[in-house]
């Protein structure tokens, strides 16, 4: 795949968004702003990555540990344990 598709992208923002604004009762437009600036979008946007093999459950927990560490990269779903 060569990009990812923007149905893919609206899917995922749609979900992750909603999950963020369920658990940290955030207001919309604050969910919004604070995934699509994450670094765990960026990550989404690169075909690369081919994040669209994880659930939009995978992905707020990516979002999650970038809140808390810095670092999308430190989720249990990227460390594989």
């Amino acid at each position: 795949m060569t990009k990812t598709y923007s149905f893919t992208l609206d899917y995922y923002n749609k979900c992750v968004i909603q999950r963020i604004i369920d658990k940290y009762n955030m207001k919309p437009m604050e969910a919004t702003r604070s995934f699509l600036t994450s670094k765990i979008h960026e990550m989404l946007e690169d075909p690369e990555y081919a994040m669209w093999d994880y659930s939009e459950r995978a992905i707020f927990d990516m979002w999650e540990s970038e809140q808390v560490t810095g670092d999308p990269r430190n989720s249990v779903y990227i460390r594989g344990e």
